[in-house]
């Protein structure tokens, strides 16, 4: 009898790294449950996921809703039982003002849709992989929490938080042979990063293209990172050839931000 495939869970399958790690996890030979809040940016990955041999399913949630966190769980074990991966890309901004100016409403949504709703989901999934005896958790985080700036407290913080949550989850769960690992993206050009890259050039009385060009000149590799290179350090990190990592941060971000 042939083994069966790993069943991963991906969230927040946009366009951009949710979606190349969806694609890079199904290359890697995993049937793949994909999440977002739009549905029909879902139905379109799940046809490209099936090119690729694989099952696929789209589960539209809200990662802020922990009750939609656990069916999405229930709905992978309903498809394909069970789940060997677990990857938390799903994210929600905040308006960029400082703390002293701030609607705490918005770093209480920030919160749910950053924190609670991935650990939720962790929670739901663990015991599945408990009964495996073996499981995989990458959270994707952000350049905010090595980069402190003004204006961006509520997000760096739920991504500092979740970080850290992560690392006590990979303490408590490595006895049952569950290994949890974050990933720090740099500032990878896209659709999410777009309005990033407005306001800087703006500030600066330039263009997006420019302050990307500034911000790639000063990286070691003069070059930003693109989805697939974060998502193939998820796949990594998800699969046996992580094995012995637990616990780690691993940015990928062309070297502008060296962490040790």
């Amino acid at each position: 009898m042939s083994a069966r495939r790993r069943v991963a869970i991906v969230t927040g399958v946009g366009p951009g790294i949710g979606r190349s790690t969806a694609v890079a996890l199904a290359r890697d030979g995993c049937d793949v449950v994909v999440a977002a809040r739009r549905a029909q940016y879902l139905d379109d990955v799940v046809a490209e996921l099936r090119t690729l041999e694989v099952k696929a399913l789209a589960v539209p949630t809200d990662t802020g809703d922990t009750t939609q966190c656990r069916r999405l769980v229930e709905r992978a074990v309903d498809a394909f039982g069970a789940v060997d991966v677990v990857v938390s890309s799903a994210a929600k901004g905040a308006p960029n003002h400082t703390i002293m100016n701030a609607d705490l409403d918005d770093w209480q949504q920030a919160w749910q849709v950053n924190v609670l709703g991935p650990l939720e989901l962790c929670r739901a999934a663990v015991p599945e992989m408990r009964r495996a005896g073996a499981g995989a958790i990458v959270v994707v985080s952000a350049l905010a929490v090595r980069a402190v700036n003004p204006g961006q407290g509520a997000y760096a913080s739920t991504k500092a938080a979740l970080t850290l949550a992560a690392q006590t989850l990979a303490r408590e769960v490595g006895v049952d042979g569950i290994r949890v690992n974050v990933v720090v993206p740099g500032f990878v050009p896209g659709p999410t990063t777009e309005p990033m890259f407005a306001r800087m050039a703006e500030r600066a009385g330039t263009t997006p293209e420019t302050v990307q060009q500034d911000i790639a000149a000063g990286t070691a590799l003069r070059r930003l990172p693109a989805p697939d290179d974060v998502a193939d350090a998820v796949v990594f990190l998800a699969s046996e050839r992580a094995r012995s990592i637990t616990g780690q941060t691993l940015d990928v971000n062309g070297g502008q931000w060296m962490a040790w």
